[in-house]
């Protein structure tokens, strides 16, 4: 994985906020021909570097994300937009428009989705 980073030439894309470095870090393509997709492993790997500007994908804010378009339908997407992140991202912004929450960045938000995931959504 860290020789797969290394050759994306990540410092300037993430200085540049480049949302499209999420997917280019997610797919790993590996020696035997195997290839691997590292989705949420890339979200938050961008995040750690520019919290405020990537939004990060796991499963709790996934369904999260899936609960509130069904019950308030803050914005219509389908489920498999949420595994493409510049369509994510938008989500996530339009999530956080609706409920009025333009003070908060990505990272705020993150803090909230999650925590309502492990707390809603938990299989434990």
């Amino acid at each position: 994985m860290a020789s797969h980073i290394l050759g994306l030439n990540v410092d300037d894309r993430l200085k540049k906020s480049d949302e499209t470095l999420v997917m280019d870090i997610a797919r790993v393509t590996f020696p035997n021909g195997q290839v691997r997709n590292f989705y949420s492993f890339a979200t938050k790997y961008c995040s750690r570097h520019k919290p405020a500007d990537y939004p990060i994908y796991d499963s709790y804010v996934d369904s999260v994300l899936r609960y509130f378009r069904d019950v308030d339908g803050f914005y219509e997407f389908k489920s498999q937009d949420l595994k493409d992140y510049p369509l994510f991202r938008r989500i996530v912004s339009e999530f956080r428009d609706f409920y009025g929450l333009g003070e908060y960045d990505f990272k705020k938000i993150d803090m909230y989705l999650r925590r309502l995931g492990k707390e809603k959504f938990s299989k434990m």
